[in-house]
Order: C-alpha cells, then structure tokens, then sequence
C-alpha cells in the first residue's frame, strides 16, 4: 500500500501522525509525507512572493525561509514515522495545496491521503477545512481525515448498503490492515423506503400494509445478507466484529451510532447505492466527512 501523508504544522497535523502511527501504517506501507507552501494567486495573476520578491533577493530570501522551515517539519514529523529498514519520503511543494495534494497521490499512485480535518489557514467556524474538504472530493485514491489525537485506534464504524463501494470498504479495511485489537462494528442503515411508498398508496388500505410488510421484509434480508457476509470476512481477517442495523435517515443515524459508541475512525464508500455517476462523493460521505467528531476514512475502489 502506498501512502501519502499531507501536514502543515496545524493540531490537525499532529492528529494525522498520531492517527498513521496508532494504525501502525507505517509498518506495512510505502510512506510519503509532504507539505505544500501556499501560493495564493490574487487578481491579476500575481502571488504573494511575486509582490514581495520584486526586487529578486527578497524573494530569495522569503523562499529559502519558507523551505527550511518546511524541511524542518518534514524531518521532525518523518522520523516519528519511520520504521527499522524503513525510510519514510519527504517532499516540499508549492502551489494551492489542495491540488498539490490531490497531484501527488496521481503521481505515485497512492492508495490513501491522510489529510488534517483543517489546516493553519482555516477559520475555528469552518466543520471541515477547505484544503481537506477539497481533497476528499478529488483525489483519486481513499482519504483519511484526521479529526483529534488518538493514541491507539480500538473501534471502527463500517456503515455499509452493498454497492460497490460499500465492498470496497471492506476489503481496503482487510489490506491494511487495522491493529488486531480493533473491534469493527458493522452498520446498515434502511433508509425506510416503506414510508416514502407509503405517499404514493393505492385506494385499497389492506393492499397498502401488505406491500408495506413485504418491502419491509425484503429491505431486512438484504440487509441481513450483507452484515453477514461483512461479518464473515472481517472475522476471517481475524478481526472482532459487532453488527447494528436500523432505520432512518442514513448520514444521521450513522454520525449518532459512532457519537454514542464513540468511535475513533469512520470508514464508508464515497458513494451509495443512490449515488449519482457524475458525482464525486455521494451525499452521506460528504455529510459524515463534515460532521462527524470522529477520524474519516472515505474510500474508493481501485483503479485497474
């Protein structure tokens, strides 16, 4: 597995090492961590270095400053990291660093970014930083955001609904894979379907109940089918597994599940079974990532 790692000397940084080393990726991974020097770019094209550095010295000097301090973090933060016979990379870019972000893990084909859930640049107000916000939606790989400090991960939320990404979810989970201490609980959530048939009921009331109970039914064997076939491969990774299952809205239930389980990390598919194709993130990934209290895991399959 390939990884990428983004700081930017920000709490949320810290969170992001503390979360890679509480999940020992470092022990099973090719690590990369880097930091993007903010470049931005106001009316009429010019950067902050270009108004600064007119003089050309000044903007040397501006540079040279901004990279040795970036080296600095990158050397303090990568040894934390680094495993016996393991080197972690480190690399300093510049631009937005959003797309820097989002650049880099096409470039090395990383399988996952760990992001800060904000950076040094977000306002307290913001619930998901713009850099991490950005990322989530573009990269090409999974993304982990990281919300606090964690010393050792111990329960992991797995909401599932059986599309394609929902399996993913699993199987990225089974190729990390997490601590073995890790108990993951397993989640379906029905989206309660027989209540929005409900408004379109026929004029015969006995037939309505009927179609009712036998959606409700159906709705409760696939979802029976799906925890168990989750449970089965997660105990044969030799994970503990738990299974929940309810009813409502989905992102709702599944933000009040791992609030009162106090979860450490959430891990769902970018996309649902109700996804758009054109979408980049579904809506549930998008309202979790924003508002969860809890480190995000946002995955997506593969490219072949």
């Amino acid at each position: 597995m390939k990884v990428l790692l983004a700081v930017d000397g920000s709490q949320y940084s810290e969170a992001t090492i503390g979360l890679a080393r509480a999940l020992r990726i470092g022990k099973k991974a090719e690590m990369a961590i880097m930091n993007v020097i903010p470049e931005h770019v106001f009316l009429g094209g010019h950067t902050l270095a270009d108004l600064l550095g007119r003089s050309g010295v000044l903007k040397i000097q501006m540079q040279k400053a901004e990279e040795e301090k970036a080296s600095e973090l990158l050397r303090k933060l990568s040894r934390s990291l680094a495993a016996p016979g393991r080197e972690v990379e480190t690399m300093i870019r510049r631009g937005s660093p959003a797309n820097e972000i989002t650049k880099t893990s096409r470039e090395m084909s990383a399988d996952l970014v760990l992001v800060g859930f904000k950076g040094t640049g977000d306002s307290p107000e913001f619930l998901l930083g713009s850099v991490a916000n950005k990322v989530v939606r573009y990269a090409p790989c999974s993304v982990l955001v990281a919300r606090g400090k964690i010393e050792a991960v111990k329960t992991v939320l797995v909401p599932l609904d059986g599309s394609k990404y929902s399996d993913e979810t699993v199987q990225f989970l089974l190729r990390m894979p997490l601590p073995s201490r890790v108990e993951v609980l397993v989640m379906v959530v029905l989206q309660s379907f027989a209540a929005t048939f409900v408004k379109a009921y026929t004029l015969d009331a006995e037939r309505d109940r009927e179609i009712v109970a036998e959606l409700q039914e159906s709705e409760e064997e696939a979802a029976g089918r799906v925890l168990k076939e989750a449970e089965d491969e997660l105990r044969n990774g030799r994970y503990r597994v738990s299974t929940i299952l309810s009813r409502g809205d989905p992102s709702r239930e599944i933000l009040r599940e791992a609030a009162q389980r106090n979860v450490d990390v959430i891990a769902l598919g970018a996309k649902g079974l109700t996804g758009v194709r054109g979408f980049l993130l579904g809506s549930v990934a998008q309202r979790v990532a924003r508002y969860a209290k809890s480190s995000v895991l946002i995955v997506r399959p593969p490219k072949r």
